[in-house]
């Protein structure tokens, strides 16, 4: 429908625009935003609460509860080879359920799965086998969550508690690069049994051996898409914990977008060779590390986040902890995965990467942001390190923005040699405080944010010339960090991290709100009817 308008109103209209841009500005500024931080942290219950409704799934306090234990087998088998959850129920997972080979699990986008606490042989975690195959593909409006069955889903629930079930284990036939000559996880060359899990159930093991025919970088474990794994990480033995999201040897063939793990008391995401890809992932409150790879990982990463917990109980080990072979074999694949786009918020400890053993690959374009050090490479005598490996240029570490970093490059806690030093910031390694604001304050207990962080850069603050290949996987994002400067993250709406409020994610925003290259009273109505959002939008 046409809108008419005469000249007074048209500068009326003009007029009105501008008062709200400026309110909006003015009330957005980060000085102002404690209160409104609080507030969205006490409102954080309707987001959880109505989790799934607009995607037709039922208000969480009218869905059925279910133990999947109903729907397994005495050994935690499926019992059906095609099962689906649905978001209509509450899922308890009160066993290690196990998505045998040639069994497929489905989840509805907006579904929950609480994890049932347990220790030791006790602990409950959902096993993709070798040949199994899960499809949990949420959406930005209905994600998918496996929680504590103790999170009543408000927002309330500490981000200090961890280790209350397993995590979500996904295993495949790709390549890694285990001996098993040299013990450890191996169980034979090429296959091993996944860190937390009896060695003697060959449900357990990924990778194949050469021999059998079956080994296939291209494995197909499935779909993983707006997931969010929260609270896990429990003891399964001495010392011994699950990882959020745990990947041993899981192909390309399978997709990873839209990850997010929270609160877990191991790693966040940890990467068991392979050659899966992993795009939009995002970890926070971990209690190790937060990336990690290990046995001969090749796959590609773009736009990971991950934030330490600061404040009274501060957690978290390196950001990057980046291994190759751990009995120093020489055994190929080298674990060298080509990371771009990352964005690491330390808690003014530890390493944003620290780089060991045989590692190699590139990480490029990224942001890492209150460590002690930024990159620290192992330089071991009598093995090929990650020091060597820089040197010899299989390792690449280039167009990278270091804030509040004590060090950013050292060699065994060193400061690295002159040479090193030069070939660092001819590499583009460069120091750029006050790139993004990276302190926050949380209150533990129950998640009240009064300072929020901000990751996205300003426009034109990050910019590089130094684009990601051009293949079926990457963006050619022409800027480094995570998220794309003077745009709302890709966290925004379906991360816990986002109905917490620790995000403020400011963007700058212009009078042409529905991007028609005009600026007119169909801005104006557009932004009334959307007040409050991100630029009107």
């Amino acid at each position: 429908m046409a809108i008419f308008t005469t000249p007074k109103m048209a500068e009326i209209i003009n007029l009105s625009l501008l008062i709200l841009f400026k309110m909006k500005n003015l009330f957005m500024n980060k000085w102002m935003l404690s209160a409104a931080v609080v507030a969205a942290s006490f409102t954080a219950s309707n987001a959880q609460l109505s989790l799934g409704t607009s995607c037709g799934c039922p208000p969480l306090a009218s869905r059925t509860s279910v133990d999947l234990s109903t729907l397994a087998q005495a050994n935690g088998n499926l019992t059906s080879t095609n099962t689906t959850l649905t978001c209509n129920n509450t899922y308890n997972l009160n066993l290690k359920l196990y998505v045998q080979s040639g069994a497929k699990l489905n989840i509805q986008a907006g579904t929950v799965i609480r994890g049932v606490f347990g220790e030791g042989v006790n602990s409950n975690a959902l096993i993709v086998s070798k040949g199994g195959q899960i499809f949990a593909m949420g959406g930005e409006d209905c994600p998918i969550i496996f929680t504590d069955a103790n999170d009543p889903l408000d927002g309330s629930y500490s981000v200090n508690i961890r280790g209350q079930w397993g995590g979500v284990i996904v295993l495949g036939r790709a390549s890694n690069n285990l001996l098993q000559a040299n013990g450890g996880l191996a169980v034979g060359d090429g296959v091993g049994t996944i860190e937390g899990l009896l060695v003697d159930d060959p449900r357990n093991t990924y990778g194949e051996t050469v021999a059998s025919g079956l080994r296939n970088d291209n494995d197909n474990s499935g779909i993983m898409r707006y997931v969010s794994i929260r609270h896990g990480g429990t003891n399964i033995g001495a010392n011994n914990e699950i990882n959020g999201l745990t990947l041993g040897s899981v192909g390309s063939g399978t997709s990873f977008e839209y990850i997010e793990v929270i609160a877990n008391d191991d790693d966040g995401i940890e990467f068991f060779g392979g050659t899966v890809d992993m795009k939009y992932a995002t970890v926070f409150a971990v209690n190790d590390d937060y990336f990690d790879f290990d046995h001969g990982y090749t796959g590609r990463g773009q736009f990971w986040f991950g934030v330490q917990l600061q404040g009274a109980a501060p957690q978290g080990d390196e950001g990057f902890e980046a291994d190759g072979d751990d009995s120093n074999s020489g055994n190929q694949p080298f674990t060298s995965p080509n990371i771009y786009n990352t964005t690491l918020i330390g808690r003014g400890a530890n390493r944003g990467v620290e780089a060991r053993e045989g590692f190699r690959g590139r990480i490029a374009n990224s942001i890492f942001t209150n460590f002690i050090v930024g990159i620290e490479l192992t330089d071991e005598a009598g093995r090929v390190d990650a020091f060597d490996n820089y040197n010899a240029g299989t390792l690449i570490i280039t167009n990278n923005i270091f804030a509040g970093v004590t060090s950013i490059l050292t060699v065994n806690a060193a400061a690295p040699a002159p040479a090193t030093a030069a070939t660092f910031a001819a590499d583009g390694n460069t120091v750029q405080n006050n790139v993004i604001d990276f302190n926050y304050t949380i209150n533990i207990a129950n998640n009240v944010i009064t300072n929020a962080y901000n990751p996205v850069p300003a426009v034109g603050s990050v910019n590089t010339t130094s684009l990601p290949p051009v293949d079926d996987f990457f963006c050619g994002a022409n800027y480094k960090g995570a998220f794309q400067p003077g745009k709302a993250p890709w966290t925004s709406g379906w991360t816990l991290a986002a109905v917490l409020g620790v995000d403020n994610s400011l963007v700058s925003c212009t009078g042409d709100v529905n991007n028609d290259g005009q600026v007119n009273v169909n801005d104006f109505l557009d932004l009334l009817g959307n007040f409050g959002n991100a630029c009107g939008l």
